[in-house]
């Protein structure tokens, strides 16, 4: 019993081995907002649970500032805004407790799912108009129609919040004519800044996977919206935002002045970076049965059915030839025996995760958004267990090599043998 304990632990590493190295906890990512007296907003961002940024909207003392810090294991943070104020809470599941201001505050997590949810993250850039001038925004647009703006230029900030409106289009909107506006009442803040537009959190404390989030999709279709927003200094700010392969493209007036910038996405939201099982493969209704969904634009797969390999983990008895089937409804895509026996088996190795054993099988494959099958049987009707597992995965490498090797992998869902255990063909 304790050796079949052990092989059963073996394995499970075995699946994860090429997963990203984090910590195993619950994430917290997301965003967080809550109410300040007189009107005010701030919102947190927590990016992975131990790092997150603040932006603080004091409509009441007139003055935006934002900040940025770590998150102690216990979910406690301090951080000073570029206001020179303190703040110190504590990162629950679900909300933010807070001393801001001298108030104390909850901030909720902002749900997932909303109708500008493709428009959704952080955006920072630097906003240019044609006369040279330039502004540093920080842009947060949560999924339910709200948007968050910071402005910075050297020691001032400028910030408010207001709404989107998604518009059906996903062309470009045009660009606004300058309108006479307010000029805004700068207010100066003291310390705390970077110099370049990003809070405290926003990357000097990321981890690598928060560090990904920027350019999430460059194959996503286009989503386009207006908005409108208040300055805490009383001014209102229109624009236009046209979130497209990754990136946010906008404009705004600000004092009578036209301002574009096109700004990274970061999302609220993690990724899928490892899921696997393993199961018996039988013969007739025994085959093994996998779906998985792709949403937003095309993207390239890697699908593995492993079996011989799985012996040098102790796993007993295996599928001696996996064979692989990949369908859409009814319509068989693609199929693998042995996957060094695919055309594009290169660019399979490419990948760093081909499998190890010449009989286990394996596609690479681009998809296109819909719902897909998985289906593994043994290819001389033979039985035995598989491991399976699904993956996305989009690490930074810095030597060319490794680029190149991995560049598709940033392009979105990764699979290993989309085999549920508890699936299996009924047909």
């Amino acid at each position: 019993m304790k050796n079949q304990w052990i092989r059963s632990l073996l394995v499970c590493a075995f699946a994860i081995a090429f997963a990203i190295p984090s910590r195993a906890e619950e994430s917290k990512r997301g965003f967080y907002e809550g109410n300040l007296t007189g009107g005010g907003k701030i919102v947190f961002f927590v990016q992975g649970n131990h790092s997150l940024s603040t932006y603080v909207f004091d409509t009441a003392g007139h003055q935006a500032s934002f900040g940025g810090g770590t998150v102690a294991d216990n979910g406690t943070f301090t951080l000073t805004t570029s206001a020179n104020n303190t703040i110190t809470g504590t990162v629950n599941p679900g909300f933010v407790t807070a001393t801001v201001l001298g108030q104390n505050i909850t901030a909720n997590r902002v749900g997932t799912f909303g109708e500008s949810e493709n428009l959704g993250g952080r955006f920072t850039a630097t906003a240019t108009n044609s006369t040279g001038g330039s502004v540093d925004v920080k842009i947060v647009v949560d999924s339910q129609k709200n948007i968050f703006m910071i402005a910075k230029q050297g020691t001032t900030v400028l910030g408010g919040f207001g709404t989107i409106t998604v518009t059906p289009s996903s062309s470009p909107s045009p660009t606004p004519s300058p309108t006479p506006s307010p000029t805004p009442h700068m207010v100066s803040s003291g310390g705390g800044d970077d110099g370049g537009g990003d809070d405290h959190g926003g990357h000097e404390f990321e981890g690598n996977d928060e560090r990904e989030d920027h350019n999430e999709d460059a194959n996503s279709e286009s989503f386009s919206a207006t908005f409108s927003l208040v300055f805490v200094t009383g001014e209102t700010i229109t624009g236009h935002l046209t979130f497209s392969h990754g990136l946010l493209l906008g404009d705004f007036t600000l004092n009578g002045v036209v301002f574009h910038f096109r700004a990274p996405q970061e999302s609220s939201e993690n990724h899928l970076a490892n899921i696997s099982t393993r199961g018996f493969v039988n013969t007739g209704q025994g085959q093994l049965i996998g779906g998985f969904i792709i949403r937003g634009g095309p993207k390239m797969v890697v699908i593995r059915a492993m079996g011989p390999s799985l012996t040098a983990s102790g796993v007993s008895p295996v599928l001696a030839d996996p064979r692989l089937k990949l369908f859409q409804n009814n319509t068989l895509l693609a199929q693998n025996d042995n996957w060094q026996s695919n055309a594009n088996a290169s660019e399979i190795i490419a990948t760093t995760i081909p499998p190890s054993d010449p009989k286990e099988a394996a596609l690479l494959i681009r998809l296109e958004p819909g719902n897909y099958t998985t289906v593994v049987d043994g290819a001389d009707n033979g039985t035995g267990i598989c491991l399976s597992g699904s993956v996305r995965d989009r690490p930074r490498l810095k030597n060319e090599k490794q680029q190149k090797a991995l560049a598709f992998r940033r392009e979105g869902f990764f699979c290993c043998c989309e085999i549920p255990r508890c699936s299996r063909r009924r047909s």
